[in-house]
């Protein structure tokens, strides 16, 4: 992981909390990371070729997330309690990050 997306990523985590897993892929059409932590799901946007820039997009405590579930092998869907919901895709079987999510949100 790029030493600057670690550092968007690690400094919206409550003491305590850490990254446990990270996956790239796109959210809602952005390209970037997904990453995992013991509390909350973040997705940081990956913008630019020769000079990357980061963007925290997205930023969600699990007892936020209403429902996770696969739409398709490389596809993950994640409702919010508050209705929004997200899509996930990446080359990766989802099954494997939905496993994890699950996981980490109990």
């Amino acid at each position: 992981m790029a030493e600057k997306l670690r550092a968007i990523a690690e400094g919206k985590l409550e003491k305590g909390d850490k990254i446990e897993k990270t996956y790239i892929g796109s959210l809602d059409g952005r390209y970037g990371y997904l990453v995992l932590s013991n509390k909350k799901l973040l997705f940081v946007h990956e913008a630019g070729f020769l000079r990357k820039t980061y963007d925290l997009v997205l930023d969600l405590p699990y007892e936020k997330i209403s429902s996770i579930s696969q739409a398709g092998t490389h596809k993950l869907e994640i409702a919010e309690a508050e209705g929004r919901k997200h899509d996930f895709q990446t080359d990766l079987n989802v099954s494997l990050i939905e496993k994890s999510l699950k996981e980490l949100m109990q």
